[in-house]
């Protein structure tokens, strides 16, 4: 993995660390998290509902054994689950 420094103002170095420690992730990992995101829509690939789903989102989906990968699998799957 490389390293990478960015030079951004302190205000919003604080911003990142407190929104990183709310979502208990670090800050190297948001921002290659919105480095993918950023990769996955300059590749000109089609975005499929999976897709747009942020990251842990996505991996959640695919952790339902009987659930596709499409988001509405996913409301279905949970619609049967609390009802």
């Amino acid at each position: 993995m490389a390293k990478l420094t960015l030079h951004v103002p302190e205000e919003l170095v604080f911003a990142a660390k407190s929104e990183a420690a709310a979502r208990q992730v670090s800050v190297s990992k948001r921002v290659s998290d919105f480095f993918s995101s950023l990769a996955a829509k300059s590749s000109g690939a089609n975005s499929s509902d999976l897709d747009r789903l942020a990251p842990r989102t996505r991996r959640l989906v695919k952790c339902i054994p009987e659930a596709d990968a499409s988001v509405e699998s996913y409301s279905e799957y949970l619609e049967r689950k609390h009802s």
